[in-house]
């Protein structure tokens, strides 16, 4: 058999891996659970944006070569896996769905109103008019020093996209 490419599908609770080798083919493994130095180099690894030698001198300071053990740990396909798997809930947690910021931004409109704000009402309103995509944006600067010509197109209630 062949070497094999990334993992395609993960169990988390078991280590258990499914990779494709070079003829596309299934293979299924087994790996052992993280020792704690390997779980603590993963948080690292992902704590320092992937600087290997930094989060290897976390388990290890007095290493002369950081970055080659430390690269050495993540090809460890375990330590590898759960890399991936902090990254993933980080961004997924990170995400913000257009939805809660509308909501959001409608909070923020009907508070100013209550208390008065139109100036902030209105903002508010544009700005999730903007987030929703009803207003195009068109920037034209030809390389001069004079004035921007802004061209703002505002859709109607009527336009079939909405």
């Amino acid at each position: 058999m062949s070497s094999l490419s990334p993992p395609v599908g993960l169990d988390d609770e078991v280590m258990n891996i499914t990779m494709l080798d070079s003829d596309d083919e299934v293979v299924s493994g087994e790996y052992p659970p993280l020792t704690a130095e390997q779980d603590m180099f993963a948080l690292a690894v992902v704590e320092y944006s992937g600087n290997i030698a930094a989060a290897y001198r976390v388990i290890d300071s007095q290493s002369f070569i950081p970055g080659a053990k430390g690269k050495a740990m993540l090809m460890l396909p375990q330590v590898a896996l759960r890399v991936r798997d902090l990254t993933e809930k980080i961004q997924d947690s990170a995400l913000i769905s257009m939805g809660a910021h509308l909501n959001e931004l409608a909070n923020i409109r009907d508070l100013a109103k209550h208390v008065g704000d139109l100036k902030v009402a209105l903002g508010a309103e544009r700005c999730r008019g903007e987030v929703a995509g009803l207003y195009v944006k068109t920037v034209v600067n030809d390389g001069s020093n004079g004035p921007v010509m802004i061209q703002i197109n505002v859709a109607s209630k009527y336009d079939m996209s909405i």
